[in-house]
């Protein structure tokens, strides 16, 4: 009983935490949680929604945008506007995420005991990146934490019988890599390595868990889009090979992302040695996620996610070895109360200085917070945005209000469509704000302003869909 009791106190401060922190500061932390998945899923769910360039070229898969666009029909009726289907959207992404806790305990406690199976389990419910990216609507989000209990199924799932557990595993790996193609060639070492070495008993296993995950991926592109697995190629023919994606890509030196390791673990990062002596294949298995991307010139933060819950994992096991080593004639050391207590200190102020570190991690608050407060003013009838990139928006995903967006590129064109709008994103300092319209909120940088009145209807290639198929945006 006290086991049951300690475990759903642990879930649900973990759950508490990431709700709350989402609620509390509202973000976005990147321009694809709401172009590549939530506005998809809002165009699916209501009929409106702005079409990027991947869409409009068929190189993203449905199927996320549609479980997403299904919580969004189901859920409207939590709140007004967009509030009440983002905040089951932050419940959902949120309950899924509690998967990296589960594993740290899992698996540290497999691999080095239940002291170290405390602090990973402890770790991972409150450690910075964990909470502020699980509400995330970001595939290589879900993908991870999808992939962490195939990850432990695979090598560690006894009670289930082998070929059940290996058909789960390979199951939830398969789903990871559809989710984030990108995780391949570590997914594929993972089933690999759980095969071996009795192939011919665990390949059949291996092998019909990730067809299903492929297969409905590739049928859901035939129905939705032209050919199956076409997200898939053309993903890979636009990023990789010629296309607006490799135009638009950044790039980053090959060690990139191992800075960003020290970024997402912070001070931990010391402690990784140790726990990989624990735990060879899963320090392995980051290694290869971290190399396979670092051939890519485009990187970012985010892509590196899963290996976050890992990190914190071997961090866990890291230090926990460390304090037997280091223990001497510090006789209190003998005592796991001790070492679980220490422990956990480190690992929670190496979060609060990466939390500290990362505040400006919530520099586009503006764009889902005027979103969502304009979407609840029943006068609107347009916004413009000027000076302010259109991608730092909220999207109708936060706006939820079927009147156009109105991007305004050049100060000579904003007093011009003025009266298309009674609603204009601009930047604090702008001059060239036309006359009627008052500020009424502003976040850093950015300010909401409002006139009263009604709009006028834009002409042909004005909103915002026209003018990111004239700009191929």
């Amino acid at each position: 009983m006290r086991k049951i009791l300690a475990w759903t106190a642990l879930f649900a401060s973990a759950l508490a935490l990431r709700i709350g922190l989402a609620l509390a500061s509202p973000n976005i932390f990147f321009p694809d949680e709401i172009f590549q998945t939530l506005e998809p899923a809002h165009r699916l769910a209501f009929g409106y929604g702005v079409i990027s360039w991947e869409w409009r070229l068929g190189i993203r898969s449905w199927v996320f945008p549609g479980f997403l666009a299904a919580i969004m029909r189901a859920s409207t009726w939590l709140g007004s506007g967009s509030s009440g289907y983002l905040l089951a959207i932050t419940i959902v992404l949120s309950l899924i995420s509690l998967t990296a806790v589960w594993f740290g305990y899992a698996w540290a406690k497999r691999a080095s005991g239940t002291p170290a199976a405390i602090v990973a389990a402890v770790a991972c419910s409150f450690y910075f990146g964990l909470v502020f990216f699980a509400p995330k609507a970001l595939t290589e989000v879900v993908a991870a934490h999808v992939m962490l209990p195939g990850l432990y199924l695979g090598m560690y799932g006894k009670k289930l019988g082998e070929r059940k557990r290996l058909f789960l595993a390979a199951l939830l790996c398969g789903t990871a890599v559809c989710l984030r193609i990108q995780l391949l060639p570590a997914l594929a070492f993972a089933l690999l390595y759980f095969c071996y070495p009795r192939w011919r008993r665990r390949v059949p296993a291996v092998a019909a868990g990730v067809s299903i995950p492929v297969f409905l991926f590739g049928a859901v592109d035939w129905i939705t889009w032209s050919y199956p697995w076409q997200s898939f190629l053309g993903y890979y023919s636009a990023n990789m090979v010629s296309g607006p994606g490799k135009e638009y890509s950044l790039s980053q030196p090959w060690y990139w992302y191992l800075l960003v390791v020290v970024v997402l673990v912070g001070p931990a990062v010391l402690l990784l040695f140790h726990g990989a002596r624990r735990s060879p294949f899963l320090a392995v298995f980051c290694a290869i996620i971290i190399a396979s991307h670092s051939v890519i010139a485009h990187k970012e933060i985010r892509y590196i996610y899963p290996v976050l819950a890992p990190a914190i994992t071997l961090a866990s096991m890291g230090i926990v070895d460390l304090l037997a080593e280091i223990k001497g004639g510090l006789r209190f050391l003998n005592n796991p109360k001790w070492v679980v207590t220490i422990s956990l200190i480190a690992l929670l102020a190496s979060s609060a200085v990466l939390a500290d570190l990362c505040a400006d991690w919530y520099k586009t608050r503006w764009g889902a917070v005027a979103f969502d407060r304009l979407g609840h003013d029943p006068g609107l009838c347009g916004v413009g945005i000027y000076g302010s990139i259109w991608w730092e928006s909220g999207g109708y995903a936060h706006l939820h209000r079927d009147v156009p967006i109105l991007p305004v590129d050049r100060a000579t064109d904003l007093a011009k469509e003025a009266p298309l709008f009674n609603a204009l994103i601009a930047p604090r300092d702008s001059r060239e704000i036309p006359a009627g319209f008052a500020q009424t909120q502003c976040w850093g940088g950015t300010c909401l302003l409002e006139r009263p009145g009604t709009c006028a209807v834009p002409g042909a290639g004005q909103e915002l869909n026209a003018y990111l198929r004239k700009t191929g945006l």
